[in-house]
């Protein structure tokens, strides 16, 4: 069960289906651009992040440290001052140490009583740091972290001579320190911005490298849709997937190419089979017109003349002699016009089917071309095709032999009709001279368009081999049940 997304989750969806989107409408040289500009920074703002963390934790433990060393140092210092109450010289021994020492903001010594008596500070010592009496024990105290105005300060305190002389309290600051962290810390981000624009260039060269073959196959892509099959890419530039790519693109040119040259010449021939065979049934048309005007009227007004005479008939032997001619001339217009139907269609393929039907058809070429033909018939028995199929095996038959007449020069030829399963498959295989497919005249390109249509048309298969002296072979194959039905 799907489950119902809340508000904040519809939008989220909404904002990455944008931003995909967006992302896929970038350009590719600004995509790898983008990329290598992104690793660079994002590498050089961790690289940052992490190299300022580190010097910043060894940053305050080296101010622990350095506050505690300084203050006992000092606290040795300072007693052989106390000694001889040379506070003059104690005060600028301080003073000295701090502008030695650039990290040290201040430097004081309370003596046993608890009272200032010496500190680096020039125009009197800071009421702030004056510490009542119970807050400031004469022992040895670690460092503390100090929060002041002026930022954070490691103060430390070290007894002089077990705490019977005072002590000295040490406050360490480190500006010297930050300063040459952040001048890291400026020079890491100097170096990651000098990266980044090597990186740029570096990344501008690549995409040039990487996108002109691509330009180059897109201009070609385009060229082809619009129909321009001469583009070749010259894909020995490249020997990565691009030129990889490049190679097969040029063989898909090729294919195309080839695959459009066959179809404008099997358009060519299809118009010009529609043309003939247009213009052959308005000859068959005029020709059947002209056997029933010139053959079929003259036999009509015959007729009629002989039945004037059988009107005027003045005895038997004439009107005798008058009946026989009207017989005569009625069974001679019979034969013509079966002649001339059976020409048209023979009936036999209707009335007996397609066996009977090429039986006759091959009975008829040897006698009018007296070429020997092998009719073989398998799997008919008690069988019959639907009548698209029974018509289109019939034609191309027909079709076949009519070529082997005009063409083969052939003096045997071999028919094969076999009923395989739910098809028809037919074999028609002379010893002629045969020929090459591809020099094959405009007619009998037209006889042989006219079959594989035929054969196409019934979802079958249909295909020629022959070559020069070798004679030729017709294979076909069809459903003898056509779902949809072309022939009439």
């Amino acid at each position: 069960m799907p489950v119902a997304l809340t508000p904040v989750g519809m939008f989220f969806r909404k904002a990455a289906h944008k931003g995909r989107s967006f992302l896929l409408s970038v350009p590719l040289k600004l995509k790898i651009l983008g990329l290598a500009l992104a690793l660079i920074l994002l590498f050089g703002a961790v690289t940052i992040y992490k190299v300022q963390a580190a010097l910043s934790e060894n940053f305050d433990a080296f101010l622990r440290e350095e506050s505690r060393f300084v203050a006992k140092e000092l606290s040795y210092q300072a007693h052989d001052y106390l000694l001889i109450n040379d506070m003059y010289g104690l005060t600028q021994m301080l003073r000295n140490t701090v502008q030695n020492r650039p990290d040290l903001r201040y430097v004081f010594v309370r003596n046993a009583a608890n009272q200032v008596v010496a500190h680096n500070f020039e125009g009197g010592f800071p009421v702030d740091l004056i510490a009542p009496p119970t807050d400031f024990p004469l022992r040895d105290s670690g460092p503390k972290l100090l929060r002041t105005n002026e930022g954070d300060i490691w103060e430390a305190r070290a007894v002089i001579s077990n705490g019977n002389e005072g002590a000295v309290v040490v406050g360490v600051k480190g500006d010297s320190l930050r300063s040459q962290i952040e001048a890291i810390t400026q020079s890491l981000f100097r170096a990651t911005l000098l990266v980044a624009a090597f990186g740029i260039l570096l990344s501008l060269g690549m995409t040039w490298i990487i996108t002109r073959p691509v330009g180059r196959l897109l201009e070609a892509t385009r060229a082809v849709r619009r129909g321009d099959y001469s583009v070749a890419l010259d894909s020995t530039e490249s020997q990565d997937e691009l030129g990889k790519l490049m190679e097969g693109f040029n063989a898909m040119v090729l294919s195309l190419a080839s695959a459009d040259k066959a179809r404008l010449e099997k358009e060519h021939l299809q118009r010009d089979f529609l043309h003939r065979v247009m213009a052959g049934q308005e000859s068959e048309r005029k020709r059947i017109a002209r056997e029933l005007h010139d053959q079929t009227g003259q036999a009509l007004a015959s007729v009629m003349v002989d039945l004037k005479m059988l009107e005027n008939a003045k005895n038997k032997t004439e009107t005798s002699q008058s009946i026989g001619r009207l017989r005569k001339a009625i069974t001679e217009e019979m034969e013509a016009i079966h002649d001339l139907a059976v020409a048209l269609r023979p009936s036999v393929l209707d009335d007996l089917g397609l066996v009977p039907a090429v039986e006759m058809l091959v009975r008829g070429f040897i006698g009018r071309q007296g070429i020997a033909v092998e009719l073989t018939i398998i799997g008919f028995a008690e069988k019959r095709p639907d009548t698209c199929t029974e018509t289109c095996v019939y034609r191309i038959v027909q079709e076949a032999l009519v070529n082997v007449a005009r063409h083969a020069q052939a003096t045997e030829v071999s028919v094969l009709l076999e009923w395989r399963g739910e098809k028809i498959r037919g074999v028609i295989e002379d010893n002629g001279i045969g020929f090459a497919p591809e020099l094959v005249d405009s007619k009998a390109k037209l006889g042989v368009l006219g079959m594989r249509e035929r054969t196409q048309l019934l979802q079958g298969a249909f295909r020629i081999e022959s070559s020069p002296g070798e004679g030729a072979m017709l294979v076909f194959e069809m459903p003898a049940k056509a779902g949809v039905c072309h022939e009439q």
